[in-house]
């Protein structure tokens, strides 16, 4: 009889189209994922595959190997030469492929003997753009393309329902956050429900440009927000932020800080008591769930995946961003929520991050790993 591998002697390798120094969402879920599990006694390394790169190249962060795998092509169609011979020695393959083309393409050409698992990352259904791409891909491909992963990891309950009408082998493994990291930013004084911050990449999807209109029209109506927004430039749109905030009238209330390291951003955090982001689409919203185990009450839209864990009265509220009376109606609300509350807030948003703390959420990963291994056996 073959017992399946033990955990302890697992070689992984995370496949991501994105990495560090890259900022964002799948990039702290495969370092979290690494780190942890190199902790427990595997090999988990990464290759980070991307169009970016020039060549293939080797080196280590957090101690954890890291190869930067070029492309022929780019994110959604291209040849990855090396990655073939890169992922022959390890027992198991990790894809981060949120588009399930260029990295799951080449997986499936260059990797057919090797079990691989997928996770999610909200797919890329949320926009319009590459429509007829999409409409095809997931009537001609979908299905054909899911076959190679022994699990595909859904990141969310609305990533488990859209997936599941393509295979049944889906499961719902959500990602998690650094729990005790954020709740170093909770507050250290008294909650003042008017000091808002927004931190992220700034990208176009996230919105910022509606959250400051959102601000001036607090403000034309006497309630005196004041904003911080935070984070690394991704889609280069600091200029136009600051010429909206100047045309705005708004430069003693919004603030810009185009980076911020993380002990910056944890003492801004204790000045803060609301967090809010108007982007239009999150795989999971990590960003949402780190400012919720940081005690901050949540500002954003009623949408799939981050209403499943933000609660309007509980610990957030939902906004349309379009500059409208209601949306005045629950700024005005917010501004005007007493300490008790606001207090009784911050703990709901707390315990609610807590069960997404990689603590536990690490050792669920690991579980699906061990299961898919032994799946072909």
């Amino acid at each position: 009889m073959v017992h399946p591998l033990s955990y302890d002697a697992m070689k992984i390798l995370s496949i991501t189209p994105t990495y560090f120094p890259e900022i964002g969402g799948i990039e702290s879920v495969v370092r979290e994922l690494a780190v942890r599990n190199s902790s427990q006694g595997s090999q988990v390394d990464i290759a980070h595959v991307s169009a970016k790169h020039t060549g293939f190249s080797v080196g280590e962060l957090d101690g954890i190997k890291v190869f930067r795998v070029p492309v022929l092509g780019n994110r959604l169609a291209g040849y990855a030469r090396e990655l073939g011979r890169l992922a022959a020695g390890y027992d198991l393959l990790h894809v981060h492929d949120p588009q399930l083309m260029m990295l799951t393409g080449n997986v499936l050409l260059q990797c057919r003997d090797i079990p691989a698992v997928l996770s999610t990352h909200g797919g890329f259904r949320h926009t319009a753009k590459h429509g007829a791409i999409k409409w095809l891909h997931e009537r001609v491909l979908m299905r054909r393309l899911l076959r190679r992963y022994r699990k595909i990891l859904a990141s969310s309950e609305s990533d488990k329902a859209y997936f599941s009408h393509f295979s049944n082998r889906v499961e719902k493994c959500e990602n998690g956050i650094a729990y005790s990291k954020f709740q170093g930013g909770r507050l250290t004084g008294p909650p003042d429900p008017t000091k808002w911050i927004y931190w992220g990449r700034w990208s176009r999807n996230k919105r910022i440009d509606a959250v400051i209109d959102t601000v001036a029209m607090a403000r034309h109506q006497g309630i005196k927000i004041d904003l911080l927004i935070a984070g690394p430039d991704f889609d280069n749109l600091g200029e136009s932020l600051q010429a909206q905030i100047g045309a705005l009238q708004l430069d003693d209330s919004v603030r810009l800080h185009p980076y911020i390291e993380d002990a910056a951003l944890l003492q801004e955090l204790q000045q803060r008591t609301v967090f809010v982001t108007g982007s239009e689409y999150e795989g999971f919203g990590i960003g949402i769930l780190e400012a919720m185990a940081a005690g901050k009450i949540v500002l954003c839209r009623d949408m799939a995946p981050i209403n499943g864990f933000v609660e309007r009265s509980v610990n957030g509220f939902f906004l349309d961003f379009d500059i409208g009376a209601k949306d005045l109606a629950v700024v005005r609300e917010v501004a005007s929520l007493d300490g008790e509350r606001c207090t009784a807030m911050s703990m709901a948003a707390q315990q609610r991050a807590k069960r997404y703390d990689w603590e536990v959420v690490a050792e669920t990963f690991s579980a699906h790993y061990a299961e898919a291994l032994a799946a072909g056996r």
